[in-house]
């Protein structure tokens, strides 16, 4: 009875270690898209806080850290420096376009007729 007991642990375990597979993180994987997003509309309320754009990008990335963070504790899943890559890029264009629309004193833009 204990050597069948120990037989099913060691067989989960080997199920468990083999049902994670390889580990794929394409350029364009289908999550590519919100890494952008999100990081584009937190660059966007970052430029609000800061007028220096490093900042701004540096606190527009923190949610996005945290988050690969969190996705390199868990099982079958790794710290992913594409999707960094991509929070770092919508970041940027997130606090580019909230300095461009909005400036340093408000709402900037406007159209002429």
């Amino acid at each position: 009875m204990k050597k069948l007991f120990c037989l099913a642990l060691l067989a989960g375990a080997t199920v468990s270690a083999q049902a994670c597979g390889p580990y794929r993180d394409s350029w364009g994987g289908s999550d590519k898209a919100a890494h952008f997003g999100v990081s584009a509309a937190l660059g966007v309320g970052a430029s609000r806080l800061s007028d220096d754009t490093a900042t701004a990008v540096g606190l527009a990335l923190i949610p996005g850290l945290a988050k690969e963070l969190y996705d390199a504790g868990q099982d079958c899943n790794r710290f992913s420096w594409r999707d960094m890559a991509w929070n770092a890029a919508g970041a940027y264009v997130g606090v580019r376009t909230g300095n461009w629309l909005l400036g340093p004193t408000g709402v900037r833009y406007v159209k002429a007729f």
